[in-house]
């Protein structure tokens, strides 16, 4: 199953040994996520640092080997559904708009643990528990 990863699903990978991160490194899923989202992690590392208790040297092999997990798209390749994508937001939550374009772009669901996100119907919407009862992991 094609997914596109919300920033929260990378966040909580990184943060501590988790379901979430098993499922990343499994490669039961082909993953996807705007290109963008590791400057998302930049912005936010220190926060990420100290809530996972790492090192920095950890952390960024860490965030090395998910990446190596992830492919990253570029705005190009769904920037024609951007327009789209944030009218359905709008009232939701218009800055993961990028994360929707995406996923029309690509025709695959959205792995999130963001309520938000099942508010629209244009997507389906897989929490990491819901994902769980897919796979054995």
């Amino acid at each position: 199953m094609k997914l596109v990863l919300d920033s929260n699903i990378i966040f909580s990978a990184l943060i501590k040994k988790s379901t979430t991160r098993n499922i990343i490194l499994s490669d039961v899923f082909e993953l996807h996520a705007p290109e963008y989202i590791f400057s998302e992690i930049s912005k936010h590392k220190e926060l990420l640092l100290k809530k996972s208790k790492m090192n920095e040297g950890d952390f960024d092999a860490l965030l090395l080997l998910l990446q190596k997990h992830l492919q990253l798209v570029q705005k190009e390749k769904y920037n024609e559904n951007m327009a789209l994508a944030e009218d359905i937001l709008k009232d939701i939550d218009i800055t993961d708009s990028p994360f929707l374009a995406l996923a029309l772009a690509l025709n695959c669901k959205i792995w999130s643990n963001d309520r938000h996100f099942k508010q629209q119907d244009k997507v389906v919407v897989y929490t990491t528990k819901e994902l769980t009862k897919t796979i054995n992991i």
